[in-house]
Parts: structure tokens; sequence; C-alpha cells
């Protein structure tokens, strides 16, 4: 193994152990949206190594080519991870659905789009169903849940209005949600999506906080230090939204997805 083998393998560990600290072993780990773009980096597996095999990690993604990659490591591993083929949003419907060069940026064709990447000509249709819906009907018991991931490239707000059973009636829960955007995918009828998230958390007795990536501890001092990845620095930052209730407030250290 090469020096820089090791130090990413090194870096990839850190960086997980700093995502999702109130995930605990027999609890639910619940990731929106995952990217299987080689190198390999889903939460899903992150979330994994954190429940271990007392508790349960379900990703929830419309893109099957996603599903494909993912099915044969969980497969491979045997890992305790369900795969739920839909998006997630504020209402039961079938969209278009945009296909970008990396499985990273494809995108609900419902929502506004990111000009900041660059898409395929392709678009398939998929089906699109309220978080709360999806979990009742696959009979998720939601006061395991741990920690919700919503990485779903500007339908984060939409599936948090599609999931306020979960919202209301879950004691101890844990977010982590992408916002802030600087492109139009980063807004709801032209009002910036953090404005809109952080009221609506707020109704629901979570207590949160919005970050720049850049302005996190790991990521905008940590890993600026040592790495000064130029897609981070060298432009405008997407942020994220860290948000808890109970017992799991957020904490100063988290990471990003």
């Amino acid at each position: 193994m090469s020096l820089k083998d090791i130090f990413w393998s090194s870096f990839t560990t850190l960086d997980g152990k700093l995502k999702f600290p109130h995930l605990k072993k027999d609890e639910i780990g619940i990731q929106l949206g995952f990217d299987m773009v080689y190198p390999i980096t889903s939460d899903l597996f992150t979330m994994h190594k954190r429940v271990a095999q007392k508790g349960q990690v379900i990703g929830i993604d419309p893109d099957p080519f996603n599903h494909k990659i993912a099915s044969k490591i969980i497969h491979k591993e045997q890992l305790n991870i369900q795969l739920i083929q839909k998006g997630t949003y504020s209402k039961k419907d079938s969209v278009q659905f945009l296909l970008g060069k990396k499985s990273s940026w494809n995108q609900l064709k419902i929502v506004p789009k990111d000009t900041g990447v660059d898409f395929t000509d392709k678009e398939i249709t998929v089906e699109i169903n309220t978080l709360d819906s999806i979990l009742e009907k696959s009979d998720i018991d939601i006061q395991k849940i741990g920690h919700i991931n919503l990485t779903i490239n500007g339908a984060e707000y939409d599936t948090l209005l599609g999931m306020k059973n979960i919202l209301t009636n879950c004691k101890n829960l844990s977010l982590t949600i992408i916002a802030g955007r600087y492109d139009e995918s980063g807004t709801i009828d032209g009002q910036k999506d953090f404005e809109l998230i952080l009221p609506l958390l707020h109704s629901f007795g979570f207590t949160t906080k919005f970050k720049r990536i850049n302005e996190l501890f790991w990521w905008g001092f940590i890993v600026k230090t040592i790495v000064n990845r130029k897609w981070i620095y060298s432009q405008n930052n997407f942020g994220v939204i860290m948000a808890g209730k109970g017992n799991k407030k957020p904490k100063w250290y988290q990471s990003f997805s």
C-alpha cells in the first residue's frame, strides 16, 4: 500500500468517526440519496459501521445504477442494509429524474435545476413518496431511528414536509441536511432553502445549527490545513444543517455528509 493510500485510508476513517456521532449500535440509520461513484464514499457504509449488525441502515435513492453497485457490496459483505428504489418528496407521484454525468449530480426534475453541474441528455421516470409513507409500508419502528441524512440535491425541504410524523413522534432523533446551495437548487420559490428549513425544524422541537462547510471545525480548519481541496476552498460553499432533539443535540465537532 502506498503512502497516498495509507493517508486517504486514515483520513476516511477519521472523517467517518466524526459523522453521525449520535447513531448507536441498536438503532436505524437512514440515508436519503446515496452516491456509488468510484471511489465509493457512500454514507450507507459509514452508518453501518456505527449500527453494526444489531441495528439497521436504510438507503433510499431512485437511481438504478446506485442500487446495482450498492446491492453487490451489501450481498458480498452480508451487511444489514435495506435499499429502497424511490425518491423522497412531500407527495406521492411519478416524475422525471435527470441523470448527471456523475451520479452525485442526479436530480428530480421537479426541483430547481442545479446550474453548477453537468447533466447527460438522459432522464428516467421514478417514483417519489413521503418518507412517512415509505417507512410505514416497510413496517419500520420510527422510534428506533437514530439519524437521518438528507443529501438529495434540492429536494430536502419538500422531503422534510413529507416526514412530519417522524419529526413529531421520534423522541430522540438527529438530522444532517445539505442546504444553502448558491445556485437555483438551493432555493424554494426564490427563498433560500435553509431559511425555510430551520424554522420548520424549530417548530418540531429541534435544536439546529447551519454552517457553510468551510466554517466547520473538521472541513473548515483541519481538512483545509492538511488537504486544501480546491473544490471546497476556491468557490462559494454549500452548507449543512445539523439538528437534533431529545438526547441527540448537535455536536460541535460533527462532520458533514
